[in-house]
């Protein structure tokens, strides 16, 4: 058959069944990507294979362990990939989620930077999970302790700093609008195998929030005095201050148009942060 008879030939049933195929492969890639779940993927990927040629050559044997096998390789996916899963059902969940713009405004902006500033002069590590859409609460290992403050950049210090009075400093600080609502959040780890080896647990709980969330996390490094952003599971190279405020500013809309415009804006803003 020719290609111009067989494309006559297909139905806009065959286009969309393809078309969906496509789309759900690219979503199931996309999710386990860079984790410990691609070498069992390309496993199960090989005994797939290996089930066709035993088929083909009629090993009676083999081929019935192998039925074993597929009759319970539902369950095997979702024990094997339930981290995963969970992952791409909240990024899809967020896409259902009507887009609203995140509050905010820059004095707020204005007193997060001057507040990494004066972390970074200090020596002292922390993270600050602006929140978009989702509640951080509901992803994180632990949700910490519950806060209502105005976004200030000595109150942000304060929570920063390590103290024996302040039990909270070593997790997230979390910023809804123009309000702190949480400090001490235990964020979930990314299990991504291709990150910087320096990246210590801070590194990788403020990846593992903006994975499992639409949350922008920065975080101050203590060794090495170093800004970074965390957003949609990609962190940025070591930033300015500058740059920083830059980031912000895109999140939380000070800069934006119309609501689609902000969407583009932080988009890009997580973009262009990849290291």
């Amino acid at each position: 058959m020719k290609i111009g008879d067989l494309l006559t030939a297909l139905s806009w049933r065959d286009v969309l069944d393809f078309v969906l195929l496509y789309v759900m492969a690219y979503g199931a890639l996309r999710v386990v990507r860079r984790t410990r779940a691609v070498p069992v993927a390309l496993a199960l990927l090989v005994i797939g294979a290996l089930a066709g040629l035993v088929r083909w050559l009629d090993l009676i044997a083999t081929a019935t362990v192998l039925r074993y096998f597929f009759d319970s390789f539902i369950l095997i996916l979702i024990v094997v990939f339930r981290q995963e899963l969970r992952r791409g059902l909240l990024l899809f969940g967020q896409r259902l989620m009507p887009h609203r713009a995140v509050a905010g405004h820059r004095s707020t902006v204005q007193e997060i930077v001057t507040a990494v500033d004066r972390i970074v002069r200090g020596g002292v590590g922390t993270m600050i999970a602006l929140q978009g859409r989702m509640d951080l609460a509901e992803v994180a290992s632990d949700p910490g302790r519950a806060v209502d403050a105005p976004v200030r950049a000595d109150l942000l210090v304060a929570l920063a700093v390590p103290h024996p009075a302040n039990l909270a400093h070593d997790g997230a600080i979390v910023i809804d609008g123009d309000r702190i609502v949480r400090a001490g959040l235990v964020c979930p780890l990314t299990v991504r195998t291709d990150l910087d080896p320096r990246f210590g647990t801070r590194h990788r709980g403020a990846i593992g929030l903006s994975e499992d969330s639409d949350a922008l996390v920065i975080v101050v490094s203590e060794e090495r005095g170093e800004i970074r952003v965390a957003y949609r599971g990609e962190i940025s190279a070591p930033l300015t201050l500058g740059e920083l405020q830059d980031r912000l500013d895109a999140f939380v809309g000070a800069r934006r148009g119309s609501e689609s415009e902000g969407a583009r804006s932080t988009d890009a803003a997580a973009a262009g942060g990849r290291p």
